[in-house]
């Protein structure tokens, strides 16, 4: 059994539901669900949102998938070359990021960064 078949059947267990009840309440057929849970077929696209879906989870948990983090020093001018910067759907120029560099850096050292406003 792969690892997203077992996540799947892991998912249908924590409902209490056999592979027929969940084949049924997806609109799979029974033998899509026990070959997707054995790993004997290749998921579908359309198969694998409508499982994330009726399981209320992100098709990324699904293929065990974490959320991406990039550590990037805005102030690190090479660094930031290879990204496209974007703020209300437009590109960031190199003045603009290094402004807000020092806008965040003025206010953490003010102590108000982040800091609830009423």
């Amino acid at each position: 059994m792969n690892d997203l078949g077992k996540k799947i059947r892991d998912l249908r267990e924590a409902k209490k539901l056999s592979p027929e009840e969940m084949a049924e309440k997806i609109g799979f057929a029974k033998s899509t669900v026990w070959a997707y849970e054995s790993g004997k077929k290749q998921i579908t696209v359309s198969h694998l949102s409508r499982l994330a879906d009726f399981f209320d989870v992100s098709v990324d948990l699904l293929l065990d998938r974490s959320e991406r983090v990039i550590d990037l020093d805005l102030q690190n001018a090479a660094a930031i070359e290879e990204y496209n910067l974007m703020l209300d759907n437009k590109p960031l120029d190199k003045t603009e990021i290094a402004e807000a560099a020092s806008y965040i850096q003025v206010k953490r050292r003010m102590g108000s960064y982040g800091a609830a406003s009423s």
